[in-house]
This record gives structure tokens, C-alpha cells and sequence, in this order.
């Protein structure tokens, strides 16, 4: 049985890794993806929405290349990694189980449809690489160990602040579980393996108006109020994450559950999966929370399961997995392969043809390219045609909340009286338009339907845009709190000093 299992799972590594290389190559690039194409082509140590980490891959893929594969490759190995992860952490214990488990997770469709970047990719890998670190050194007692889990903890954190929701797992085990010298020792070397990672972004924000703090913890926060059915939808994003399978075989063995997390081989895992998701569940009142959210402390189930389920068991629940994620996959190519004229008559549509027709939009602009500066409205919009065309793409006017780091790339100073193109969805505001340049024309072309605008504007206002389109982006998305030190307020610095 040990042979077929192993077999099992080398082929289902292969096999997922081409299936996930497929979807890659298939689905259009999204925008968020290509907005962090961008980060990788404007190299930092932070971002305004994030911590650097997805900037810092994003860069060491675009050395490679710039096709869709290498920009998503991160996602198509990161799970598997993964997958393959929970087989070595189970293996000492039992190797056919530990086989089963891990094809169990890389047949899942969290696996097998997870190939779009995010900044979840590095998340979820070095969350679990810094867990497994921390489960040897407990099992180990081995300080380096702990300095390893840390420093992948601090890797996470780079990744997204939900790494955070690690850390205080962490913290509530070593509050719980049996107290030792070794342990104390340990977990302090692993929280100050922490503070190197965390000051770099403390560093950053410190030197760019605290943006990326304040963009987390206010500007995307917006005014929530309690809701049941937040937390409704969320326990229902949990019970699709748990699967079909595993929820049945967790509801008829419950009885068991609580002895066995406690004190089963794996209660630390128990813990790093079961505190996040608790904190989650209290958020979920407050916050709309998204299925990506849970991504990072999933694979942790896996490693549970050990606990509960026997050979035959996991086997019957890869049987059921395989035609789950293959339903999964079906919906997903009835998607894809609709054609666009299908959304004709939604919000979304002219969404749908920039991101399947981009190179349609650029030919239509590629006219304008020598005299003029070209421009959208959208952080979305900019990010495709750039990732596209191979040039920068301003984001014009206000924007919105998200996307905003091209407040750091462009200085709207460099553009006084020179000719600007403003590809948009809808007809421009005559008035404010009028405010922006000397004179301006609105021509259109369209693409199966959809109707692209372009505002051409000749001698562009500096002084106007500022006093209205900056000075609205300073009072909205750059208010800084009296009591955070702040070494320079870029902003404020770029435009009204």
C-alpha cells in the first residue's frame, strides 16, 4: 500500500503542476495581477497597499521574462511546495498516510485553481514553512529551528499583515501548552527573529506618510457595521474550504475531536489552524471576509486530519475530491469559453474586452503614442495596458482607494502644458475636464461593443489639476495623525511645498 500511495503522489504532483501550468497560460491576466507586474518594474522595499514581498517575486520573475506563465509561476509551485510539505511533517509518523494527505490537499480545487499571483502566494508558503519550522523545534527543542520560524515569519509579514494572525497563534500556544526554559528561550529567539523583517516596513512607512498603515488599517476599511450576514457568508466560505468529504468525516467522528486536538502529535497544528479562523469568525461581523483570507492557515487542516482519518477514509475522500475539483474546473471552462458578448449588457463588459483585447485597445491608441502622454482613470485599467504594452500608464485623476501607488511613480509636475490621453469608460466631466487643459476633444472607438473613450487634452494645467484632483487625493487619502512621527510627508512634499 506504502508504494501505490507514494506512486499516487508523485503523479499527482505532476499532473496538478500541469493541469495549474494550463490555467495559467488560459486565463486572461487580471488587473490586480498586473498591477503588481508593476511593483516588480518599480522595485521597493514597500508598497502603498501591501508589504514588498509580492514586488520583490515580481521582479525576480520579470528577469526571467514577461509571459503569463513566468508571472504566475510563483502560484503554480507555491501550493504544491506545500502539498509536498504536509507529506514530510506527516511522514515520520505514518508515510502512507502521509502520502494520501498531501495528494488529498494537491487534488483540492484551493490547489488545483490557485494560479493567479497575489500577495496570498507568498503567504501562504512562508506561513507554513515557518509553522513546520516551529513543530520541529518544539518536537526538537533546536534554537535554530526557532530562529528559522521566525525569520519565515517575518517572511510572511512581508508577504501580508495576516501573518499577523500567525503570530498571535503562536503566542496563545506557547500560552497554553506546557512551559519549559527551552521553550522561552525559544520562542523569544523566534520573536525577535521577527523584528528585523517588521522594521523594514515599519522603516518604509515611516519615510513615505505612514501609506501603507493607514491605507490597511483606514482608507480600505470604509464605514462597516455589524452585520449576521457577514458572518454567515463567512461560516459558509469555511464549511466550502473544509470540503464535502472532510466535513462528513469530521461530523460523524466529533466526538472525538477536542480530546484528540489537545493532545494529538499535532495540537500545535490544531492551534495555528483553529486561532486565525476564530479571529476570522469574530472579524466577519464587522468585515466582509474574502475566501482568499483563509487561503494562508488552510494547509494546516491537512496535517489535522492525520488525527482522524484512517488510510481508506482519505482515500474515499480523494476519490470524492477529484470529481469535486473537476466540477470546479468545468464551471470554470464554461466561463472562459463564453464569448464576451455574453456580458454585453453588464457593468462589466467594458472590463471584459480590455482585459481579452488589450492588444485591440493599444492599437487603437498607438496613433496617439508620439504626441501624447496616455493615461486612464483606472489603477486596473493603467495596469493591464501597461503590462501590455511595455510602457507606463498613468493613473489620471482621483482614482480610488486601491492602486494608489502611482502617487509614488508619476509627478504630474513633469506634465505642465504638455498633451495627455485619457482612455475612459464614460464621457468626461466637461466642467472639470475644461479646468485641466486648454482645450480638449472626446473621440471614441469601439471593440465588439464596448464604447472606449479617449479625452484628448491639449496643454495641460498643472496648477489646476493640483489645486483640485491632488489636493482632493491629499484630503482623502493622505490625512496624517498628529501623533504618528513622520521623517517625510511625500505628498504634501511633491505638490504643495
Amino acid at each position: 500500500m506504502e508504494q501505490k500511495a507514494e506512486r499516487l503522489f508523485v503523479f499527482t504532483i505532476i499532473f496538478t503542476f500541469l493541469i495549474k501550468t494550463f490555467l495559467s497560460i488560459t486565463i486572461p491576466l487580471t488587473g490586480d495581477e498586473a498591477y503588481f507586474v508593476l511593483w516588480g518594474r518599480h522595485l521597493d522595499y514597500g508598497y502603498y497597499d501591501h508589504t514588498p514581498m509580492i514586488g520583490w517575486l515580481m521582479h525576480l520573475m520579470l528577469s526571467a521574462g514577461n509571459s503569463q506563465f513566468l508571472v504566475r509561476l510563483p502560484a503554480i509551485i507555491s501550493s504544491i511546495l506545500v502539498g509536498t510539505g504536509i507529506y514530510f511533517i506527516v511522514k515520520p509518523f505514518d508515510k502512507t498516510k502521509a502520502c494520501l494527505l498531501a495528494t488529498l490537499f494537491l487534488v483540492s480545487p484551493i490547489n488545483v485553481l490557485n494560479v493567479l499571483i497575489s500577495t496570498d502566494t507568498p503567504l501562504l508558503l512562508f506561513s507554513f514553512v515557518s509553522a513546520g519550522f516551529l513543530f520541529y523545534a518544539l518536537k526538537q527543542k533546536n534554537y535554530l529551528h526557532y530562529c528559522l520560524s521566525g525569520g519565515f515569519l517575518g517572511l510572511a509579514f512581508l508577504s501580508k499583515y495576516f501573518a499577523v494572525l500567525l503570530g498571535l497563534s503562536y503566542l496563545i500556544y506557547f500560552i497554553m501548552a506546557k512551559k519549559s526554559k527551552d521553550r522561552y528561550i525559544g520562542f523569544l529567539i523566534l520573536f525577535l527573529s521577527v523584528i528585523p523583517f517588521a522594521a523594514v516596513n515599519l522603516y518604509w512607512n515611516y519615510t513615505h506618510s505612514w501609506a501603507n498603515i493607514m491605507f490597511n488599517l483606514f482608507n480600505r476599511a470604509g464605514n462597516e457595521h455589524l452585520s449576521a450576514l457577514k458572518f454567515l457568508l463567512f461560516v459558509l466560505i469555511l464549511l466550502y474550504f473544509f470540503t464535502p468529504p472532510v466535513l462528513y468525516y469530521l461530523f460523524i467522528k466529533r466526538k472525538e475531536i477536542f480530546l484528540k486536538l489537545k493532545t494529538g502529535e499535532f495540537a500545535f497544528f490544531s492551534a495555528v489552524f483553529a486561532v486565525p479562523l476564530l479571529i476570522l469568525c469574530i472579524l466577519s461581523f464587522k468585515k466582509a471576509v474574502g475566501v482568499h483570507w483563509v487561503l494562508s492557515f488552510y494547509p494546516f487542516l491537512y496535517i489535522v486530519l492525520f488525527l482522524f482519518l484512517r488510510e481508506l477514509e482519505i482515500i474515499k475522500s480523494i476519490k470524492f475530491m477529484v470529481f469535486f475539483t473537476l466540477a470546479h474546473l468545468v464551471i470554470a471552462a464554461t466561463v472562459l469559453s463564453l464569448p464576451p458578448k455574453y456580458f454585453k449588457n453588464t457593468k462589466m463588459y467594458y472590463e471584459i474586452i480590455l482585459g481579452e483585447k488589450p492588444q485591440a485597445v493599444l492599437y487603437n491608441l498607438k496613433q496617439y503614442e508620439k504626441d501624447f502622454i496616455l493615461m486612464t482613470p483606472s489603477y486596473t485599467d493603467s495596469a493591464i495596458l501597461s503590462y501590455y504594452s511595455g510602457m507606463y500608464f498613468p493613473v489620471f485623476d482621483a482614482g480610488s482607494h486601491h492602486g494608489r501607488q502611482d502617487d509614488f511613480i508619476t509627478n504630474f509636475k513633469n506634465f505642465d502644458e504638455k498633451d495627455i490621453l485619457v482612455l475612459k469608460e464614460h464621457l468626461p466631466d466637461k466642467e472639470k475636464y475644461g479646468k485641466y487643459f486648454k482645450h480638449y476633444e472626446v473621440k471614441q472607438f469601439e471593440i465588439d461593443g464596448a464604447v472606449f473613450y479617449t479625452v484628448l487634452g491639449y496643454g495641460f494645467n498643472f496648477s489646476n489639476y493640483r489645486d483640485i484632483a491632488l489636493k482632493k487625493i491629499k484630503e482623502k487619502y493622505y490625512p496624517l495623525p498628529k501623533y504618528l512621527p513622520v521623517k517625510s510627508d511625500y505628498f504634501e512634499e511633491k505638490y504643495f511645498q
